[in-house]
C-alpha cells in the first residue's frame, strides 16, 4: 500500500487526471488494500467483540483502527481532490463555492498518519520488535546521559574559553594560530562547548585543538588530555554500559519475547529428547531398564544427557523417576515429560509442591492417629465388656492385648 502511495505521486503532480481514472492503477490497488484491512479489523471485531481492545494486544487493535480510518480517510480526500481537478479544468460541470483546491491539499497533510502503517510489521517481527522497544526503553537514560555530559562539557568549555581570551589579550601580538583556533573553536562558550563536544564524538579531530591549546601552555595541554581520557575511557563507557543494561531490562520485561523464547527453547529440548530417545529404544517404541542401563554409559548418549542439564548418576533412580506407572518400561510421552520435569535444578514451583505434599501427608497422618486412637479405645472397651459377659472374672484388657494402651 505504501508502494501505491509513492508511485501515484508524480503522476499527480504532472498530469491532471479525470475522475473516471480514480479506479485505475496504483489508485486501485490502495483500495484493495484498504479494503483487506477493513475486513481484517471487522473480522477481528466479530470475533473478539470490544474485549479485542482490552487485551495484551489492545493497543496494537487500535493502532490498526487507527490505520484503516486514515486509509479510508485519504481515499476520500484523493477523490474530491480528484474531481476538483476535472471542475476546475474543465469549464463545465464546475463545483459551485468551491473555487481552489488549497483546503484539500492541506488536509492531505494526513498522508503522515500512514507511516503507522509501518509500525504493524514490529507486531509479528520478533526481532524488529525487540530493537525498537529496547531502543524506547533507553530514551529516558539518553536524557539524563545527556545532561551529564552538557554539565561536563560546560565545566570545561569555561574554562578553556577563558584560558584562550586571557592569552590573547596578555599576549601582544597573539600568534596567527592562536587568533585562527580562537576564531574556529573558543569565539564563545556556545562554540567552545559544541567544539570539546564535537572532540569526542568525531565531529572534529581533537589534535586541532590541543595543538593551539598546547603552544599557550603545557597545563593547557595536559588538562585537555584529561578531558579527553575522562570522557573516552569514563563517561562514554559508562553511558554506554547503562544503555546496555537498559536494554537488556527491557528485553527481558517484553512478555512476548520471553514467551515465544520460552517456548523456543522448550521446542529445542523436545529435539533433543526426541533423538536421545531414539539412541535408547530398540525401534519398538519404548525403553526397557536392561536396555537404558546398556546405553547410559555411552559417551553419545552422556553427552546427549549433559547438553539437557540431566546428571545421571544412578541409571535405577532415574529409570524409576521416569517410569511413573511402575510399568517397568518407559513410552515416549513418558520419556519426553520425565525428561522436561528433570532437567536443571528445582524450582520454586517443584519446591513448593513438595512442601504441599509433605504438608498433606502430616496433616492426614495426625488425622490417622487420632482415629487409631479412638478405634483402640473402643475395642478396650468391647474387650472388657465380654470380659465381663464370659465371667472371666478381673480380666483386665491390658493383660488380654499388650498392645491395648498404643497410642499412635
Amino acid at each position: 500500500m505504501a508502494w501505491a502511495e509513492i508511485s501515484e505521486e508524480p503522476h499527480m503532480k504532472h498530469a491532471p487526471l479525470s475522475a473516471a481514472a480514480i479506479c485505475s492503477g496504483s489508485s486501485q490497488l490502495r483500495y484493495i488494500y484498504a479494503a483487506c484491512f477493513t475486513l481484517e479489523l471487522l473480522a477481528r471485531l466479530l470475533a473478539f467483540g470490544l474485549g479485542l481492545f482490552l487485551s495484551d494486544d489492545g493497543l496494537w487493535s487500535v493502532l490498526d483502527v487507527i490505520i484503516v480510518c486514515s486509509s479510508w480517510w485519504d481515499i476520500g480526500l484523493d477523490i474530491a481532490e480528484r474531481v476538483m481537478q476535472d471542475a476546475e479544468v474543465g469549464e463545465v460541470g464546475a463545483l459551485p463555492g468551491i473555487s481552489s483546491l488549497k483546503a484539500f491539499r492541506v488536509l492531505r497533510i494526513t498522508k503522515i498518519v500512514k507511516t503507522l502503517r509501518l509500525v504493524r510489521i514490529f507486531r509479528f517481527v520478533m526481532a524488529l520488535r525487540t530493537l525498537v522497544t529496547s531502543i524506547f526503553h533507553t530514551l529516558k537514560s539518553l536524557f539524563w546521559a545527556l545532561l551529564l555530559l552538557v554539565i561536563i562539557v560546560y565545566v570545561f568549555g569555561v574554562i578553556f574559553v577563558q584560558a584562550v581570551d586571557e592569552y590573547i589579550m596578555d599576549s601582544n601580538p597573539p600568534s596567527q594560530t592562536i587568533l585562527l583556533a580562537r576564531s574556529r573553536f573558543f569565539s564563545s562558550l556556545p562554540e567552545t562547548m559544541l567544539s570539546l563536544y564535537m572532540s569526542i564524538l568525531g565531529g572534529v579531530s581533537w589534535e586541532e585543538m590541543v595543538v593551539p591549546l598546547g603552544s599557550m601552555s603545557p597545563v593547557w595541554l595536559l588538562l585537555f588530555l584529561f578531558y579527553i581520557s575522562f570522557a573516552y575511557l569514563a563517561v562514554l563507557n559508562v553511558i554506554t554500559g547503562v544503555f546496555c543494561q537498559s536494554a537488556i531490562e527491557s528485553a527481558q520485561s517484553d512478555h512476548a519475547a520471553i514467551v515465544q523464547a520460552i517456548l523456543a527453547n522448550k521446542h529445542a529440548h523436545l529435539e533433543k529428547i526426541r533423538e536421545l530417545f531414539g539412541k535408547l529404544n530398540d525401534d519398538d517404541g519404548i525403553i526397557t531398564y536392561n536396555a537404558f542401563e546398556d546405553k547410559i554409559h555411552s559417551p553419545d548418549v552422556r553427552e546427549y544427557f549433559e547438553s539437557l542439564g540431566l546428571d545421571v548418576w544412578d541409571a535405577w533412580t532415574f529409570f524409576k523417576l521416569l517410569d511413573e506407572d511402575a510399568g517397568g518400561a518407559v513410552e515416549t510421552e513418558e520419556f519426553l515429560m520425565g525428561c522436561l520435569r528433570l532437567r536443571g535444578p528445582a524450582r520454586a514451583m517443584e519446591l513448593a509442591k513438595i512442601i504441599q505434599d509433605q504438608s498433606w501427608l502430616i496433616k492426614n497422618l495426625d488425622l490417622l492417629g487420632t482415629y487409631v486412637e479412638s478405634e483402640m479405645s473402643g475395642i478396650r472397651k468391647d474387650l472388657k465388656d465380654l470380659a465381663r459377659l464370659t465371667g472371666v472374672g478381673n480380666v483386665s484388657p491390658k493383660s488380654t492385648s499388650p498392645k491395648a494402651d498404643f497410642k499412635f
